[in-house]
């Protein structure tokens, strides 16, 4: 099992040190891309849950709608709620309407409850 794994994380690997000379965060933002690029969407989800929010919205507007809908929909939940509120609304219509009925579902309770809160409580975190 271990050399199955070191096996799987062999290509994404060899993505991650191809970029190793960029800045960081470009770094991590061309490693996910690579990552999506190869197939490696578990590796690529990864990495992209280690991004702040402003560079997860950028890889998903660098990659194609339909490499950022296979990404985003192995995301947890509340992730994609939170992105949603950022992308451009066709995007983030795609990846919500991608989403299966019950990941969909929670989408919007999580969307309707974050609209809901008075601004005192959203000011208050």
């Amino acid at each position: 099992m271990n050399n199955l794994m070191n096996n799987a994380a062999t290509p994404f690997e060899a993505a991650n040190d191809a970029i190793h000379a960029l800045p960081w965060t470009d770094a991590a933002l061309e490693t996910v891309g690579t990552a999506v690029r190869m197939g490696e969407y578990g590796a690529a989800r990864l990495r992209f849950l280690k991004l702040a929010e402003q560079s997860q919205i950028r890889v998903l507007l660098d990659i194609s709608q339909k490499d950022a809908i296979r990404l985003a929909g192995g995301l947890p939940t509340y992730t994609v709620a939170r992105l949603f509120e950022q992308l451009p609304r066709p995007l983030g219509r795609a990846i919500v309407q991608s989403l299966p009925e019950v990941k969909r579902q929670g989408v919007v309770v999580i969307l309707n409850h974050r609209r809901s809160r008075s601004p005192r409580q959203q000011a208050m975190g």
